[in-house]
């Protein structure tokens, strides 16, 4: 599962937020953890469109808005079949953009935190999230859709998240595609090639927020797409 990531507001992050139609940018946020917000773009009937949402998905019918169960990764094999999870993916889904991902490796009796970065751009998750109402109170949140971890990368995880291009972005967020392309989307694999650096267990706290937890500790291994 992936449970931290960061947006940094570079040139990479500012590019495609234009290419998008978008004429702002994200503040840098680092070590963002679950239950926190989060940036999801959408598309409505209006364009595409951002809102932010708690990180941690809270279906429509659910009493109560709860953190009991792990609900901030989704896993693909079983978006369609899911209570929590079905009509989200095939009604609400979204992308979550990211400068990079932190995943922790099992290492003897410890782990080791790995920031995971795109070679050259930025990333875009594949996410779905569903708005949750009662009385007077009124949230939407958000899950980030993960899969089988490539063979390049299963070293370090078994999961990864799914990884869109901006066309696979693009279909994913269309309301017209089909399910038989989502699918086929979750199952791609790497578009592009990503680097993993070992950093500092500064990041195992979510409430350390600052630059110092991206701080490398070691030299940057390159996984390739596929």
């Amino acid at each position: 599962m992936c449970g931290r990531f960061n947006i940094i507001d570079d040139q990479a992050m500012r590019d495609l937020l234009r290419t998008l139609g978008f004429d702002f940018n994200f503040p840098t946020r680092i070590n963002i953890a679950p239950t926190e917000a989060v940036p999801v773009i959408m598309k409505t009937d209006q364009g595409l469109a951002i809102h932010e949402m708690r990180w941690w998905l809270t279906p429509a019918w659910a009493p109560e808005i709860t953190s009991r169960f792990s609900m901030f990764n989704a896993r693909s094999e079983t978006l369609d079949t899911s209570k929590a999870f079905r009509g989200p993916f095939r009604h609400k889904r979204g992308i979550m953009p990211a400068s990079s991902f932190i995943e922790w490796r099992k290492l003897g009796q410890g782990k080791q935190p790995y920031l995971i970065r795109p070679q050259h751009g930025v990333l875009m998750f594949a996410a779905i999230w569903d708005q949750w109402e009662k009385s007077e109170h009124y949230i939407e949140s958000c899950a980030m859709v993960t899969t089988a971890a490539v063979p390049a990368m299963d070293w370090l995880h078994h999961r990864m998240p799914v990884m869109l291009s901006l066309d696979e972005a693009r279909e994913w967020m269309n309301p017209e595609t089909s399910k038989a392309r989502l699918q086929q989307i979750m199952a791609q694999g790497l578009s592009a090639d990503l680097q993993a650096v070992p950093i500092s267990p500064r990041v195992n706290s979510g409430r350390d927020k600052t630059a110092a937890v991206l701080e490398e500790e070691g030299d940057p291994v390159v996984i390739p797409g596929c």
